[in-house]
């Protein structure tokens, strides 16, 4: 099971929740929200406390909550030898492969929200380009990855390139996710996550036959890295003691010099590492030893000694406890142009997969109930439901303001579910997928007998007096009943922006549903256009235009080369396809297939050129190419065109995961392999 463990203030409240999740069928517990409202609730006024609110911890209630779980699964190993119940699922794995000073024109990472960054693997002021290579090595002494700087000359060349290596150890494997320039606070920031290897899984011994295998450890801790380079001196950057903290990285985004970091920790405790012979004195003893600091993450600067990373007090629970797992889900803000890297956390008791962010406003949604995957598809529960919890940001402050739930969960893809998310005067609109299988890789789609995976739209407010997010209306509903998405289909590219919305989902064709959501209490479908393939992503271009890029198919559903669309949206009851460009055959791939960053748009003009890492296949394969594949959209003309493909050092290698590309000026510069190059566009 995947969902929050909440607290209740309490103590038979507590114990009553635990011998109610020993009654029921584990893992199986009713949904806190969702529906089909279609009227704005009161947003003021007197109102109950609702159970799915948080509420901050008082001293010593996040321990005893703690302890009182840890007895409630004792009790439910009687009931179910053999389970293991330390851990709740995890739904959100690592991806594995996302204006700043100066007056040169520059393109940039291509970001859900303007204003706010996300982390990629090239960044630039203009003047300098630096990039991240990635490792998942460690041990041994390789290192974890490097940032590579170049200098950008007058004529549009690079200098030659300077390289900072990042830290390596020899009992964990590191990998860099991805890293973001501030340039005013004159810091590079690399984040990244290792596994540190533990001695449980062979008594006192260490796992020697761990080193060579690429599978991680059953019993092992992760760790958030952040990496800090001092780039003051751009000839001479410098890298700063590494910044470690206990749990998995979510998500992060940034906002001028203000860095958030979303990490999971979940706890390796004592009690839970006895053997399941042990009596239940045992157990007993080790839990009323129990003590915050065992539950709670900590940070270490260097090799300082680790220090906690915050009190209890500064956490939050819940008054509904929904889960024998435990996980502390932390928000940490980081000034990286402070001299000490100054810092503030505030955290939740339970599990988050997604990271949505505004300018004022962070988001975190957690699906409830664990799925199934098989050689083609991904299953979900029939009664998943998702909860969303809503904190808002000024400065340094974490504030959280409410929490609320949808039916359904946010799909089968980790890198899209930020964009199942957006918020629009002060509503939060969410795309929820309430179909139990889904498709887990592409060829999936072809599988006829594959049920509906109807998607509902819900959109939310923050309601003050009792901290909760109140559902305003949904879409389906009984006034607009009209499903989005026919029978078989799936969702696959969805994008928000202002008062429109829209959807794309495919079965053998591609509809691009577009919703109007200018009026909060009423949502619709306006428009519909149907045309072969399907698109994974949607880029706006001005005020009229939609791009989307994803995959060709035929009339029968078989996916064929890369898909490049332009549609016009400017009716938004009469949208329409324009243009439509092909690369390769069956098994062409784009760097959207491996990262939502795996695209670049630069906006001059009425024009915008798009470059786009692709490897087109070909039959022979001898003739598949792999390159970065320019075109341009003219807003005025309304036309989209193809230019020539700048090809990479390795033309038959199939994985983009890296491939990432900028512009400045009349110049693109690629970067593939860990190489950076420039080409006039």
């Amino acid at each position: 099971m995947k969902a929050l463990h909440f607290s209740n203030r309490s103590s038979s409240a507590r114990h009553a929740a635990a011998a109610a999740l020993l009654v029921g069928a584990l893992g199986l517990l009713a949904s806190c929200g969702g529906g089909g409202a279609s009227t704005v609730p009161p947003t003021s006024g007197p109102t109950q406390p609702d159970e799915r609110a948080l509420a901050a911890s008082q001293p010593g209630e996040l321990l005893s909550f703690v302890k009182t779980k840890l007895t409630a699964r004792q009790a439910q190993r009687v009931l179910t030898p053999g389970a293991d119940l330390t851990t709740a699922i995890n739904l959100g794995a690592p991806v594995s492969a996302a204006a700043v000073s100066g007056s040169v024109e520059r393109s940039g990472t291509a970001v859900q929200e303007l204003g706010v960054d996300e982390d990629d693997l090239i960044k630039t002021d203009g003047n300098t380009l630096v990039t991240l290579v990635r490792s998942s090595e460690g041990g041994n002494g390789v290192s974890s990855g490097k940032v590579q700087f170049n200098r950008r000359r007058a004529d549009g060349g690079l200098d030659s390139t300077v390289a900072v290596a990042l830290p390596a150890s020899a009992d964990s494997y590191a990998y860099a996710r991805g890293m973001y320039l501030a340039s005013a606070a004159q810091r590079v920031a690399v984040l990244g996550e290792s596994q540190s290897i533990f001695d449980y899984c062979i008594g006192t011994r260490p796992c020697p036959l761990l080193a060579t295998t690429l599978v991680p450890p059953p019993a092992q801790q992760a760790s958030t890295a952040l990496d800090l380079v001092n780039v003051s001196n751009i000839a001479a950057p410098t890298a700063l003691p590494r910044i470690s903290i206990d749990g998995r990285l979510v998500g992060s985004r940034l906002i001028g010099n203000l860095l958030y970091v979303v990490t999971q920790y979940t706890p390796l405790l004592a009690v839970d590492a006895l053997p399941r012979k042990a009596t239940d004195a045992d157990r007993a003893a080790l839990i009323a030893q129990l003590k915050a600091s065992d539950v709670l993450p900590s940070i270490r600067v260097g090799t300082a000694p680790a220090q906690p990373l915050l009190a209890e007090t500064d956490c939050y629970v819940q008054n509904k406890n929904a889960s024998l797992g435990i996980e502390v889900t932390t928000i940490t803000v980081f000034d990286l142009a402070d001299a000490n890297i100054k810092r503030q956390s505030r955290c939740f008791i339970g599990g988050t997969e997604a990271l949505y962010m505004t300018s004022a406003n962070l988001y975190l949604a957690t699906t409830r109930y664990a799925y199934d995957t098989g050689p083609l598809i991904v299953r979900f529960a029939p009664q998943a439901s998702t909860d969303l919890h809503k904190f808002a940001l000024s400065g340094m402050l974490i504030d959280y303001r409410g929490s609320g739930s949808v039916n359904g969960h946010l799909g089968w893809d980790a890198d899209k579910r930020s964009y199942r998310m957006s918020e629009w005067s002060g509503d939060l609109r969410v795309l929820s997928f309430t179909g139990e299988t889904g498709w887990a890789t592409i060829n999936g789609s072809t599988d006829t007998t594959a049920p509906p995976s109807p998607a509902t739209l819900s959109i939310l407010r923050e309601r003050a007096s009792d901290k909760t997010l109140q559902i305003v209306s949904t879409l389906p509903n009984a006034q607009r009943p009209q499903p989005l998405g026919k029978v078989g289909e799936q969702v696959y590219g969805v994008r928000m922006l202002g008062a429109r919305g829209y959807v794309v989902t495919f079965r053998r064709v591609d509809p691009l549903y577009v919703l109007d959501l200018s009026n909060a209490a009423d949502p619709k479908a306006v428009g519909e256009v149907q045309a072969a393939g399907f698109s994974d992503y949607l880029f706006p271009i001005g005020d009229s235009l939609l791009l989307g890029v994803g995959k060709d198919a035929t009339a029968a559903g078989v996916i064929g080369g890369v898909k490049v669309a332009l549609f016009d949206v400017g009716d938004a009851t009469k949208p329409k396809q324009l243009d439509a460009k092909i690369f390769g055959e069956r098994g062409s791939v784009s760097g959207l297939d491996f990262s939502r960053h795996g695209i670049d748009l630069f906006t001059r003009g009425n024009v915008t050129r798009v470059a786009l890492p692709l490897f087109a296949a070909a039959v022979p394969f001898g003739n598949s190419q792999h390159g970065l594949q320019r075109l341009e959209v003219d807003a005025t003309a309304k036309t989209l065109s193809v230019k020539s493909l700048v090809k990479a050092s390795s033309t038959l290698s199939q994985d983009l995961s890296s491939d990432r590309s900028v512009q400045i000026d009349a110049q693109v510069y690629y970067f593939s392999e860990g190489t950076l190059s420039a080409s006039t566009w």
